[in-house]
C-alpha cells in the first residue's frame, strides 16, 4: 500500500518516539508549539492526575502538543475507536448481515394460501450484528418487532409449538474480564450474545397514576422475565424524576427507588437475564402485538455437535450462512409451501443497517454490548470468540502502523479497567483511518459532536458553540478521556487524544481541561513557513 508524504513523516516520528529512550523528567512539561498554553489551562491537573496527551496536524504532520503520550492509561470508551474502526476496515462501509427466522413443521393454508398456520418450530438465528434500528430511525420497529411484522406480512396467522433461539454464532462468553459486578444490572453492562435485540435491555417504567402518591411499576417490553419492586416518591410535576436499580447476582428481582414527577413517568434501562431465551420471549410478544395467535414456548438451541442433543433438535441445526449472512427475504406467503417436518427452512429475514451507519450509531451513543459484538465479528471462525477477535484487532492495528506494545486490551468497549492504551496509539490510528478514502469519512463524520444526539451533545456549547469536533468520550470511575478530530478556525485539521487517570473525587476537572484543550486547538493558527532565497539550503 502506498503512503502519502505527510503520513510517512508522522509514521517516522511516532516510530522514533516508540523506540527512543524516554529521558528522566520528559513528562515534566508539555512539548510542542502549544506547550505553554496547555500548561496554563491544565493548572495543577498535570501534577494531581496521570495525564497523557497528543495533538498533531493532519495537514502538516507536526506536533502541536505532547505530554505523556507514551503512557499506558485506562482509556474507558476511547477503546471503541480501535474496535469499531477495525470493523469497518475488516468488512467495509456497506457490509450487512441478516437475522433469519426458519420454520419446520406442519403448515396449513387458507384464503387462497394467504393465511398460514404453523404447528411445529420456529428458529430465530442471530446474526451477531447489533440491533440499532430504532436508534437510526426513531419511532421505527426494532429487530424483533420488525421480524414479527414480516412474519405477519408473509401470512402467518397462528403459531403453535416451540420457538428455538440460535445464538451459536458467538461463543457463550457474555462478559469480559474486569467488568464490575455492580454494572451487570444496568443496560451499559448487559451481557453479549448473537442477537443483542435492543442491546439486551428493557425499561423499568415508574408511572404516577394520579391517585395520590400511587406509583405503578411496569416493564417494557412486558415479556421481560424480571420482577420489579420498590418504593418511588412522587414529587412536584415540575421536578425531574430519577430512578436507580439494583439486582442481586443470580436473581430476577430488580429493586427500584427514586422519584417520579406527579402525573408523569420516570424510566431506567436495565439489563435482561439469559439474553437468548429473553429474545425468544420478546419475539413471541411482538408476534402477539402484530396480531398473530401464539401458543408457544421458548427453548435455546444447543450448539452444533453438543453432546446429548436429540435428533429432533439436530434437525433444526444448520451452520450459519457466509459472512454476508444471506439476502433479505421479503414477506411472501409462497415460502410456507416449502416448509416440511424434515428440516428448517427460512421464511423471514431482516438485514442489518450498513456497517458505516451501524458503527456510527454505536460510536455516537458509546454502546458497550454492541461494540463487544463487533469485536467478536472480527473473528473469522465460528463460534466467534472475544480473544480471537482481539487477535484480529491487533493484526489490523499493526498493519496500520500502531505499535501494539502500546496496547493491552481485554475487551472491545473499554468497560474493563484492565484495558490500557497510549494517546500515541490513538492518534496514530486516527491518522491512519483519516487517510483511507472510504473508511475515513464514514468513521470520522459519524463520531459524536456538539448539538447532535450522542455523548457530546451538551458539551462545547451544544450546536452553537462553534467547535468543529467529532470525537469519542471515555468515562469510568476516576477516568476521563476525549479523542477525535477537530477542524480549527483556520481550517487546519487536527487529530488529538487526551486521557486522564487517577482523578480524585470527580472527573469534572479532567473534563474541564478537555474542553479548554479543544477550544485552544480550535483557535490555533499554523505559522507560515519562513521564506528562503532561491537555492538556499534550509537549516
Amino acid at each position: 500500500m502506498k503512503t502519502r508524504p505527510g503520513f510517512r513523516r508522522l509514521a517516522l516520528a511516532l516510530a522514533f518516539a516508540a523506540i527512543a529512550p524516554t529521558p528522566a523528567g520528559a513528562d515534566a512539561a508539555p512539548r510542542g508549539v502549544l506547550a505553554d498554553s496547555v500548561r496554563a489551562i491544565a493548572g495543577s491537573l498535570l501534577h494531581r492526575a496521570d495525564v497523557g496527551l497528543l495533538a498533531i496536524s493532519l495537514d502538516k504532520g507536526d506536533t502541536l502538543v505532547a505530554y505523556g503520550e507514551s503512557r499506558r492509561l485506562i482509556p474507558g470508551s476511547n477503546a471503541k475507536l480501535f474496535t469499531n474502526g477495525a470493523f469497518l476496515v475488516r468488512f467495509g462501509v456497506d457490509y450487512r448481515r441478516a437475522t433469519v427466522v426458519d420454520a419446520r413443521g406442519k403448515v396449513s393454508r387458507s384464503d387462497g394460501g394467504r393465511k398460514v398456520r404453523l404447528k411445529g418450530d420456529l428458529v430465530l438465528r442471530g446474526s451477531g450484528m447489533p440491533d440499532v434500528t430504532q436508534i437510526l430511525s426513531p419511532g421505527s420497529r426494532g429487530l424483533l418487532d420488525s421480524l414479527a411484522y414480516l412474519l405477519r406480512e408473509s401470512g402467518l396467522q397462528r403459531f403453535e409449538g416451540t420457538l428455538w433461539v440460535d445464538g451459536s454464532i458467538f461463543a457463550p462468553e457474555p462478559y469480559a474480564p474486569g467488568w464490575a459486578l455492580d454494572d451487570f444490572v444496568y443496560a451499559y453492562g448487559a451481557p453479549v450474545n448473537g442477537i443483542l435485540a435492543n442491546g439486551n435491555a428493557a425499561t423499568v417504567v415508574a408511572t404516577s397514576t394520579g391517585k395520590g402518591d400511587e406509583v405503578a411499576l411496569t416493564l417494557d417490553p412486558p415479556e421481560t422475565p424480571l420482577e420489579v419492586r420498590g418504593t418511588i416518591d412522587v414529587v412536584d410535576s415540575s421536578a425531574t424524576g430519577r430512578l436507580d436499580v439494583r439486582r442481586a447476582p443470580g436473581t430476577r428481582v430488580v429493586d427500584v427507588w427514586g422519584t417520579v414527577p406527579r402525573g408523569r413517568a420516570s424510566r431506567k434501562q436495565v439489563a435482561v437475564p439469559d439474553p437468548d431465551s429473553t429474545a425468544g420471549l420478546f419475539l413471541l410478544g411482538a408476534m402477539r402485538r402484530a396480531g398473530m395467535e401464539v401458543k408457544a414456548g421458548v427453548r435455546v438451541l444447543p450448539p452444533v455437535g453438543a453432546p446429548g442433543a436429540a435428533k429432533a433438535v439436530a434437525a433444526l441445526q444448520r451452520s450459519p450462512g457466509g459472512e454476508g449472512g444471506g439476502p433479505s427475504i421479503p414477506p411472501d406467503a409462497s415460502r410456507w409451501s416449502s416448509v416440511r417436518k424434515d428440516g428448517a427452512r427460512p421464511v423471514a429475514s431482516l438485514l442489518s443497517p450498513p456497517a458505516a451507519e451501524l458503527v456510527g450509531a454505536v460510536n455516537e451513543l458509546s454502546l458497550n454490548g454492541e461494540t463487544e459484538a463487533l469485536l467478536r465479528n472480527l473473528d473469522p471462525n465460528q463460534p466467534k470468540r472475544r480473544d480471537r477477535g482481539l487477535q484480529e484487532l491487533y493484526g489490523i492495528l499493526a498493519r496500520a502502523g500502531v505499535d501494539t506494545l502500546d496496547l493491552s486490551l481485554v475487551d472491545g468497549s473499554g468497560l474493563s479497567p484492565l484495558d490500557l492504551v497510549t494517546p500515541r496509539s490513538v492518534v496514530t490510528w486516527l491518522t491512519w483511518l483519516d487517510r483511507e478514502p472510504r473508511i475515513g469519512p464514514a468513521f470520522r463524520d459519524r463520531l459524536a459532536g456538539p448539538g447532535i444526539p450522542g455523548t457530546l451533545k451538551n458539551r462545547f456549547g451544544g450546536g452553537d458553540g462553534g467547535i468543529a469536533i467529532r470525537g469519542k468520550t471515555g468515562t469510568l470511575t476516576n477516568v476521563s478521556a476525549l479523542s477525535g478530530y477537530l477542524t480549527a478556525e483556520s481550517g487546519e485539521r487536527i487529530a488529538f487524544s487526551s486521557i486522564t487517570n487517577g482523578n480524585r473525587g470527580s472527573v469534572a476537572p479532567a473534563r474541564d481541561f478537555e474542553e479548554r484543550l479543544v477550544r485552544l486547538l480550535s483557535r490555533h493558527r499554523p505559522q507560515p513557513a519562513p521564506s528562503r532565497r532561491p537555492g538556499s539550503i534550509p537549516r
